[in-house]
């Protein structure tokens, strides 16, 4: 029958999902697995002079290399991709910090509103290193910007990072 392993083999049957360690580390097999990216109309944005700007590429809406070691990050997907207490938290996990409970983790943020977008903003730092996220959703779509890199780097880029966010505007 199709689909079936051999017999006497360990090997699994075509198409079922993996077991063991692969299947305790769904992070294993994300490197094969397709994103959606954000259709519809793209937000447009004014970076400083500084940053140099990076080519764009099939997950990333923007690009831009921050002081030599800074990276900004534009992404948008679909939907609410997990929601927004799930995203501060793997953001918070990229700096070594561990993850908090909703109430805890929305009071740490600061929430701004700019061109008609809200933004929630989140200041990470661990191990060295330092991430400013902001979230923001339009047209369907969950935006995310973020500067990542070591930690007195991005604090010192803080400011820019700010004005970055409130040139962000919908078409």
């Amino acid at each position: 029958m199709p689909g079936l392993a051999a017999a006497g083999t360990n090997d699994l049957p075509t198409g079922h999902p993996a077991i063991g360690p692969a299947a305790a580390d769904p992070g294993a097999s994300m490197a094969q697995t397709s994103v959606p990216t954000a259709s519809g109309a793209d937000l447009t944005w004014t970076a400083p002079a500084d940053w140099k700007a990076k080519p764009a590429s099939a997950m990333r809406k923007g690009s831009f290399a921050v002081a030599g070691e800074g990276d900004l990050s534009i992404t948008a997907f679909p939907g609410s991709t997990g929601g927004l207490e799930a995203n501060l938290n793997r953001w918070r996990s990229q700096v070594s910090l561990p993850a908090q409970e909703s109430a805890e983790l929305l009071a740490a943020t600061d929430k701004f509103s700019s061109n008609g977008l809200d933004f929630v903003v989140a200041d990470y730092a661990g191990g060295g290193r330092r991430i400013l996220g902001a979230v923001v959703e339009f047209g369907g779509n969950t935006w995310f910007f973020k500067l990542s890199g070591p930690d007195a780097l991005v604090a010192g880029q803080k400011p820019a990072f700010v004005t970055f966010l409130h040139s962000v505007k919908a078409p």
